[in-house]
């Protein structure tokens, strides 16, 4: 009965153990009995000692009790606890677009042209270690007709495969922006770097890792970053998504 670990174990632990307690209860009434028979008066132990032994056995009985549910119950907790454990991965799209000052939009709606940049990425973890640059290209760029249109759409840039522990978000800086748009006189050449020590500051400064207010999309919670070109005036953002996953 004492062996029984299921939904009726309870139950049957508590029959047990009032079965034990009056075995007990019992024995000593007769061991009372022995002793009023043996010495002619009702022994030396006064019921306040019967109800002494009888806590102490309670006192012994109750950590014994315990034992077997320690036992069923530990693989069951440490699974639980390995299975809530979450780790994340990250994803990083981007979008360029125009400033509604940009030349490209007052000088050249609908112009075709082409963009690249560079992005240095720094992505380390006990599972995971990416160090590189990304260098992606979009050479059919449509100049759209007017402000708040992106001249490139939400694009994927990088993602990770491993799921690794939390340890911040990835370091991403826009280090380069090039491209131009349109033939002949019209034409307009982008040149945009960062500014580094020691150089003239460059007349088209691309300014990275301007911080935009985090959100959410149909992709889940992101934070966001820009880079923005002086004169060109262009903006490349880049979202960052933390993904959940178990390790």
């Amino acid at each position: 009965m004492f062996d029984q670990i299921d939904g009726t174990g309870a139950l049957s632990r508590c029959h047990f153990r009032l079965a034990i307690e009056a075995v007990l209860l019992r024995r000593q009434a007769r061991d009372l009995d022995l002793g009023a028979t043996r010495h002619g008066r009702a022994g030396h132990r006064s019921p306040r000692g019967l109800a002494r032994g009888f806590m102490r056995f309670r006192a012994f009985w109750h950590p014994l009790a315990l034992v077997p549910f320690a036992v069923a119950l530990a693989p069951a907790g440490t699974a639980l606890g390995a299975a809530a454990e979450l780790g994340v991965r990250h994803r990083i799209d981007v979008m360029i677009s125009a400033e509604p000052d940009a030349p490209v939009l007052s000088r050249l709606k609908g112009a075709r042209g082409e963009l690249s940049f560079t992005v240095r990425l720094s992505a380390n973890s006990k599972e995971s270690k990416f160090f590189g640059m990304l260098r992606p290209s979009f050479p059919d760029v449509v100049v759209p007709d007017g402000p708040g249109k992106p001249l490139v759409q939400q694009t994927k840039l990088w993602e990770e495969d491993v799921c690794h522990q939390r340890r911040g978000l990835p370091k991403v800086t826009v280090t380069q922006l090039g491209g131009h748009f349109a033939q002949g006189e019209g034409r307009i050449e982008i040149s945009a770097i960062n500014r580094h020590i020691g150089v003239l500051v460059p007349p088209d400064e691309l300014t990275p890792g301007i911080k935009l207010d985090q959100g959410s999309d149909s992709f889940g919670l992101f934070y966001a970053f820009r880079a923005q070109s002086r004169n060109s005036r262009l903006n490349v953002d880049l979202k960052i998504y933390p993904i959940d996953c178990f390790l």
